[in-house]
Parts: structure tokens; sequence; C-alpha cells
């Protein structure tokens, strides 16, 4: 969709006028729009290739939130003239896309600030807020089969190819390995529900003159029902990258989740393991979706370099020692 069209679908589906910039997405459109009345938006073009039901699983999950936990900082939608969260529009070529509007949240991305306990603490609290809220939502889209789904992580291994043969490389394939021996077996035993799947560092904005106090966590493209420990794994392997105490840094995001939503020793237990098949699976996927789409490359590695690093502090931990901290942190030992 070029500016032009988007701004004729703000001005005729939502009665918005407005400028827009194309902000990057890997797999959608997204515009930021910035309205006459000075209010600010996204409006998200899905692929024409999702399926419609996977959009509105997104669609509901943020209403559903909204409704359980207003205070949740997520973006609101904004209906249409005739009261629609999401629209199908006809794109020039013929094929069509759901689109959406959503409230722009102001704030500064956690990538760009400097970690320290108290976000980290925060981090734990939101996203066990989201957890909790998304605790009885079911669609009949949630169980989308996902690769980022850490679950799957066995199905990357035909996208190993795309990985060097050093030592990164070689790690890489001894955790799938052992992942798919000792740890997915222990899951399905393990709590499940829809959670987002997706707290990384560029989807948490924060204020910037009060960094630790988190305005905006968006992009609920990866929201799927999984192991509610999974989520909580997903955004610890963002903090596993830590220059001095990645370990601690992970500890005291778990631990205030925790202090929301108790975690279970079983989970608890393959804490670590989850970390470390997200940072394998942020690695194998961005190479090999680099390698296919290198004009979308600088967005798609985006996570790359952080994962790599985290691989070579976090993963290298002793195991047992890894799970003890996590443990103690939970009061749990």
């Amino acid at each position: 969709m070029t500016p032009s069209e988007a701004v004729g679908v703000l001005a005729g589906r939502y009665g918005i006028d407005a400028t827009v910039c194309e902000v990057a997405c890997e797999r959608d459109q997204n515009f930021h729009v910035v309205a006459s009345d000075r209010r600010e938006y996204v409006l998200k073009i899905s692929n024409p290739e999702e399926p419609r039901i996977t959009t509105d699983f997104q669609t509901q999950g943020i209403l559903w939130i909204e409704r359980a936990d207003p205070g949740i900082p997520v973006p609101k939608l904004v209906p249409t003239r005739e009261g629609h969260y999401q629209t199908v529009v006809t794109l020039a070529d013929g094929r069509q896309s759901m689109v959406r509007v959503l409230t722009w949240l102001q704030g500064t991305p956690l990538y760009k600030v400097a970690i320290n306990p108290a976000i980290e603490e925060a981090i734990g609290t939101v996203l066990a807020r989201i957890g909790r809220a998304l605790r009885d939502f079911t669609h009949e889209g949630a169980r989308q089969d996902l690769l980022w789904d850490i679950r799957h992580a066995s199905r990357l291994k035909p996208l190993l190819y795309a990985l060097p043969t050093d030592a990164l490389g070689i790690a890489v394939r001894d955790e799938l390995e052992r992942f798919e021996v000792k740890t997915r077996p222990k899951l399905e035993a393990l709590r499940h529900q829809v959670v987002h799947n997706d707290l990384n560092h560029h989807n948490l904005m924060v204020d910037p003159g009060e960094t630790a106090r988190i305005t905006g966590v968006i992009d609920f493209g990866d929201m799927v029902e999984t192991c509610l420990a999974v989520d909580v794994a997903v955004a610890a392997s963002y903090l596993a990258d830590h220059p001095e105490d990645a370990l601690g840094s992970v500890a005291r995001m778990i631990a205030a989740y925790h202090r929301v939503t108790p975690l279970q020793r079983a989970e608890i237990e393959v804490m670590r393991d989850l970390i470390v098949a997200r940072l394998v699976t942020s690695i194998t996927i961005t190479e090999w979706r680099a390698r296919r789409y290198p004009e979308n490359a600088t967005y798609i590695l985006r996570n790359n370099g952080p994962a790599k690093l985290a691989m070579s502090r976090f993963a290298a931990l002793d195991r047992n020692h890894v799970t003890g901290r996590l443990l103690r942190a939970c009061e749990m030992e």
C-alpha cells in the first residue's frame, strides 16, 4: 500500500485526516499516523497471506486485555466509522488485506535504554499482568502452528544450514539436540494458555524521564497458546546478554514475574533450557530469513547480535547453577 492509499483508507474508513510515514515491519506493513488533531496512531495492513482467523485472534486478544486489565499499557484498537475493529481492503494488485488502526504508544524503545534492576523487575511485572489478563482468553486461532513457539524448536533442524559450523553453530546444534531429547517431553505437563510470546526490547516502550516505567507493550503478532513458562523464557532471553551478570538480570525479572503469578517448580526447572531454546530459535530463524530476504536483513537481524552474545554468556553457565539461582530467586529453596 502506498502512503497516499493509506491516507485514503484512514479518511474513508476511519474518518481520520492524517499524514503517514511507513515503519519497518517483517511480515505486515505499518504506518505511523499523525492526525490533523495531532493524535497519533498505527495503521496496520496485514500480510495478504495471513489467515483471517490469525488476524482476528490478535484483535480479540488486545480487546480482551483491555477489558481484563485496562491499566496494562497496550495499544487500543480504533473502530471504523461503522464500529468495526478490523476491515478488509483490496490492494492495487487485487489481493485483500485486513486493516486495523491502533493508538500510538509514546515512549522510548527499551533497546535504546540502559538496563538496570528496576527495569528488569518492571518487565517481569508487566509480562505477568498480561499473562494474567489473558488467562481465560480462548479463540479458534490460538493454536496456530508458529515456528517462533519454542515448544517446536526441534523443527528448526532443516534451517541449520544457514548457520556456520563455528563454535556458536556447534553450540546451537548441541542445545537443539538436548532440547528435543530432554526438555520437549516435559512441556506437555506444564500450564498452557494464550501468551504474548515476544516481549523483546523493541516491543517495550519506557518513559524517557523515568525509564523504569513501562509505557507501552506492542506487537501481538506472535501471540499463541503455549506453555506459560515459554512466555517467561522469551522475555528472559532478551536479558541474557547482560555484560556483567546475565544470570542476575534474568533472575530479577523472573522473581518479579513470580510475585504476580507464582511459577511452579517444574516450570523453573526447565526455564534455563527454554531460555536457551529461545536464543537458538532467534539465531536460527533470523539467519535463515536474512538469507531469504536480504533486502530486509537489517530489520530481521536486529535481535541476532544480542542473541549470539547471550549464547556466549548465559548458555555457557552451569545448568544446575542456573536452576538453583532461579529457584532461590523465587524463594523455592
